[in-house]
């Protein structure tokens, strides 16, 4: 049943509080009532379980390559993990959600941090997570991608420097670069090379 996975959520869990933690966010986003209906099917890591960590770590990365979106809880610590489910999905094209419920790690996500702006690694274009501080904006944000509900706007940074922006958290999910070296590299590449040779 993985290949009918509608969301992954990941997260870092030590403690017996970051766990109970992660259940109430997953209870609190998923019964929302503007999910209900849609019948979304998701990892709630609370619940994932496996005999060794090689089995579990094989487990999630089948996850995150089925799942049609990622929602990173930030949580109170950084690991290694949520951070690198979080680079495969932007890699796959798909959208990422990353709450933070302080202002601290939402600047850091949004201005510092280098996984929320990376390229889908099949196109070459460039794509943004969607960064989220208020835990009602995370249930809305679902709602508007699996019901195709999105709005968006282009902004100019420069000349030929453009950003697509989601309208709800101001989020940048694509980039064209003003820099005609860079451009015109990732074009030469992504143009010749046959895809079967991109690894």
């Amino acid at each position: 049943m993985v290949s009918d996975l509608d969301i992954y959520v990941a997260t870092s869990m030590r403690s017996r509080t970051d766990f109970r933690s992660m259940a109430d966010f997953c209870e609190t986003v998923f019964s929302d009532n503007r999910l209900k209906s849609l019948k979304l099917r998701y990892f709630d890591p609370t619940l994932s379980a496996a005999e060794n960590h090689e089995d579990k770590g094989l487990i999630e990365c089948l996850m995150v390559k089925c799942a049609k979106i990622l929602i990173y809880n930030a949580g109170v610590r950084d690991s290694y993990g949520k951070d690198a489910e979080a680079a495969m999905t932007l890699s796959l094209g798909k959208p990422v959600i990353f709450y933070c419920d302080s202002e601290t790690k939402r600047k850091i996500f949004v201005e510092v941090h280098p996984l929320t702006r990376l390229i889908n690694f099949h196109s070459g274009v460039a794509v943004g997570s969607i960064v989220i501080d208020k835990l009602p904006d995370v249930v809305e944000m679902v709602r508007r991608i699996f019901q195709n509900d999105m709005e968006f706007e282009l902004k100019k940074k420069a000349d030929n420097y453009f950003l697509l922006s989601e309208k709800l958290t101001g989020s940048t999910l694509r980039v064209q670069s003003s820099n005609m070296l860079l451009r015109e590299t990732f074009w030469n590449y992504y143009h010749q090379v046959p895809p079967y040779s991109r690894g």
